[in-house]
């Protein structure tokens, strides 16, 4: 098999900005199923999710890569080693043994199939001319000195884009159809620049939406790629509509199988569980300790979430509004059902009203909810299960009486979390139907707390407030 098609299994990064104690990423290799080839870099902002990118970036580089003050951790004894490994073959480039921030590369060779898009995708409005084959392009980026600076050399890739406007298109469609009408136009003056037709107004580079311009990067690092290439991309939502976030994330399941596609995001559009359990890696980075950590989604774990991906009567388990617990900083509440989610702000305002809760608590409570629920008691294992993998130090699992068996299991496991249960065997009060015995929920018929509920609710929402503090455990 030629170097270029064998995929990548594992980044380890120690010393590069946050990352003070070596952290290693497995990636997703293409098996041939949609987005098999992912690898999904989620968390919160200032994790370290775009040091990830930037490491590919220096080990795919030709030029020459130094890392500044600035970019080696004094934690990590100022030095900095990025670890890439293939089966059977490690590459490394690290930092002189003496002070300074030269590197070395063992071997003497860059990553040479490794296209990385940065977050601030932007280029010069006005440019020269000159077309760049891909393999010239891809190794003339180290990482940069400040991240805001404009692609300098992106300009050479529309003229190659131009010369192959049908294929590039083919790929832009499948976001934005009918394809954006562009071409490159020479001014007065000498330079050029590019044009955009939008029913017939002409706008120039300056003028264009950052969202198209981000998008002209993305079908380009594409529509060229081959088998094998790997392509990484810090933020590929940025300024796009909801709708084409969805389309692309298709796109690179698609092209996802039989490459390796990289991406850090902060959209729940990008995370999607059919791709996990077709081979892509999904690896929360987020800060711990004082540095970055990268924790990963465990197989065995993503294996349990089969059933729940088939199950027609809760399709919410993992929609939109429990992808976002990806991005969030830490503290959950699981409960078990989509019930729980509307009534239990309820009691939380009951609470508050009996001072048996103090308001900032309850509001803080409100934001930790995780999505719809869990589809049932059964399966709040199975979400803290994931939730750990990912590397959440507070969570909360809180279940309805008839359901309390199931916490000392769960505590044996997940010796870190909070779980406990209400005092009664529903949130509502549902009366007795086709036989079916009346349960007496916390709520009466009028969404009331009832009296003799409060004062063991109170505690037990006390419990977990203190918990999502982080004043415990």
């Amino acid at each position: 098999m030629p170097k270029e098609t064998v995929p990548i299994t594992q980044l380890a990064i120690k010393g590069f900005r946050g990352f003070s104690e070596e952290q290693t990423l497995s990636f997703g290799r293409p098996t041939g199923k949609p987005g098999s080839g992912l690898t999904v870099l989620v968390g919160p902002n200032n994790g370290g999710k775009s040091t990830v990118i930037e490491s590919l970036q220096a080990l795919s580089s030709r030029q020459e890569v130094s890392f500044s003050e600035g970019k080696r951790n004094k934690l990590a004894g100022d030095r900095v080693s990025l670890r890439l490994h293939t089966d059977g073959v490690g590459h490394e480039l690290r930092t002189v043994d003496t002070e300074g921030s030269q590197t070395i590369r063992e071997p003497n060779e860059s990553l040479g199939n490794c296209y990385v898009l940065p977050s601030r995708r932007f280029f010069n409005p006005y440019f020269g001319s000159g077309a760049t084959e891909r393999q010239n392009y891809v190794g003339q980026h180290g990482v940069p000195d400040i991240r805001s600076n404009p692609s300098e050399a992106f300009s050479q890739r529309l003229f190659r884009a131009r010369a192959n406007l049908t294929e590039f298109n083919q790929v832009f469609k499948r976001v934005i159809d009918p394809a954006p009408v562009w071409t490159i136009d020479q001014a007065d003056q000498g330079s050029y620049y590019l044009k955009t037709n939008a029913d017939g107004q002409y706008h120039n580079s300056d003028g264009l939406g950052e969202g198209i311009i981000s998008l002209l990067f993305i079908v380009d690092a594409l529509y060229d790629s081959r088998q094998g290439d790997l392509i990484a991309i810090d933020e590929p939502e940025l300024s796009l509509h909801p709708a084409y976030q969805r389309r692309l994330a298709s796109l690179f399941a698609d092209y996802a199988k039989d490459r390796q596609i990289v991406y850090a995001t902060h959209s729940p559009y990008f995370v999607d569980f059919v791709h996990v359990l077709n081979g892509a890696e999904v690896a929360r980075v987020h800060r711990r300790d004082g540095g970055s950590t990268i924790s990963q989604l465990k197989w065995e774990t993503a294996e349990k979430f089969k059933g729940v991906l088939t199950d027609s009567y809760n399709p919410h388990i993992l929609g939109l509004d429990a992808r976002e617990v990806f991005f969030r900083e830490d503290g959950i509440v699981v409960c078990e059902g989509q019930e729980d989610i509307v009534l239990y702000p309820m009691v939380l305002e009951e609470l508050v009203k009996m001072e048996k809760l103090n308001a900032g608590s309850a509001e803080h409570l409100q934001e930790c909810f995780f999505g719809w629920g869990a589809g049932g008691a059964d399966n709040i294992g199975r979400i803290v299960a994931l939730l750990h993998d990912l590397g959440f130090d507070r969570v909360a699992g809180i279940f309805d009486n008839n359901k309390c068996q199931l916490i000392p299991d769960l505590k044996k496991e997940f010796p870190d979390y909070v779980f406990c249960s209400i005092p009664a065997d529903d949130v509502r009060t549902k009366l007795e139907i086709g036989g079916q015995a009346q349960i007496l929920g916390l709520l009466d018929r009028n969404n009331s707390l009832r009296p003799e509920y409060a004062d063991a609710t109170g505690l037990l929402f006390n419990e977990v407030a203190t918990m999502l503090s982080g004043n415990t455990h």
